[in-house]
């Protein structure tokens, strides 16, 4: 009998554990991902707001609280973490988890550090660590866009000519989600050139033309919406495919020739592709437990790339 994986979450907000409940048709928080798997048992949080620990406890029943991840980790064994907590405290928190022997696994959310400096810091000691560690870029782990990878990589409408993205919160914030996705659907992002920029703190939005080893195209951060936006459009010699709505509807369009002009083509739909994004945190807890260790450790070191191209990007914005 498979062992049942004790775990712990730091940061129980939102994606901790708010951001759903158990009724929910979603899984989308760490919390959730944990009550369904068969192998994990949530047993603790690190939070030091009350109002959040009432209200995950309320959601999520009786488990340990504590307001500091070293005394969590000096009180209870735990084989999994998953860090939610906010971006300036990942690096510590995740520093402090790999010098913890017992400690099998590690999912934190992106993005994985908050300055290049912690970059340089962290990432040779993610990369040695003998531990699996996921950044929580979701759809990198989603059976739907692994599908889609696939069919790209097999060439099913011809080859890439062109990408043009959309997304919101800055290069930093949700710019990462969608240079992971070009990342694994065309190789390392090579180049960010910006081009329209304006500064959102520590972060950056505007037009970028990026560069990947197989594809380029352009990517614009749009701070002026009034709501969330992601996505992304992808032009084959044979067709297109169009991921809309965040990534939950993934529509497919193929060349046929033009109905009403002699010798001309145009696109027609050929299907909307499968779609399992709506359980997000359970597929990436479960790539993280079914994966080995060189597997995962590819995916890190493929994102660590890809957050390094953004933070030399918004260097040369300062």
């Amino acid at each position: 009998m498979q062992k049942v994986l004790s775990c712990a979450i730091v940061g129980a907000g939102s994606i901790g554990g708010l951001i759903d409940s158990p009724k929910s048709a979603n899984i989308a928080s760490h919390a959730h991902a944990f009550s369904k798997h068969p192998h994990c048992k949530l047993v603790a949080i690190c939070e030091p707001n009350s109002t959040n620990q009432s209200a995950f406890i309320g959601r999520w029943g009786e488990m340990g609280v504590y307001h500091s991840l070293d005394a969590l980790l000096q009180y209870e064994t735990i084989d999994l973490l998953a860090i939610a907590s906010p971006t300036q405290f990942h690096a510590n928190a995740l520093e402090e988890a790999l010098h913890v022997k017992n400690l099998q696994a590690i999912i934190c959310e992106k993005p994985l550090v908050a300055t290049a400096k912690e970059l340089a810091r962290i990432a040779p000691l993610l990369l040695s660590s003998e531990k699996k560690v996921l950044i929580h870029l979701m759809r990198r782990y989603d059976p739907s866009f692994i599908k889609l990878a696939h069919d790209i990589a097999a060439q099913k409408w011809g080859k890439i000519v062109r990408f043009q993205g959309i997304f919101t919160k800055g290069l930093l914030h949700n710019g990462v989600h969608m240079l992971a996705v070009l990342s694994h659907f065309f190789g390392e992002i090579e180049t960010i050139k910006s081009l329209h920029v304006k500064r959102l703190h520590e972060d950056i939005s505007g037009d970028f033309e990026v560069t990947c080893k197989e594809a380029r195209g352009i990517l614009s951060c749009m701070e002026e919406l009034p709501y969330s936006a992601f996505e992304l459009i992808l032009w084959f010699e044979g067709g297109k495919v169009e991921i809309k709505e965040g990534g939950s509807r993934i529509e497919s369009f193929v060349k046929k020739p033009s109905p009403l002009y002699e010798g001309y083509f145009s696109l027609e739909h050929e299907e909307t592709l499968p779609n399992t994004l709506q359980h997000y945190a359970l597929h990436s807890l479960e790539f993280l437990l079914q994966n080995d260790d060189i597997t995962c450790k590819q995916i890190l070191q493929e994102q660590i790339d890809v957050h390094a191209k953004i933070f030399e990007t918004i260097a040369k914005e300062k």
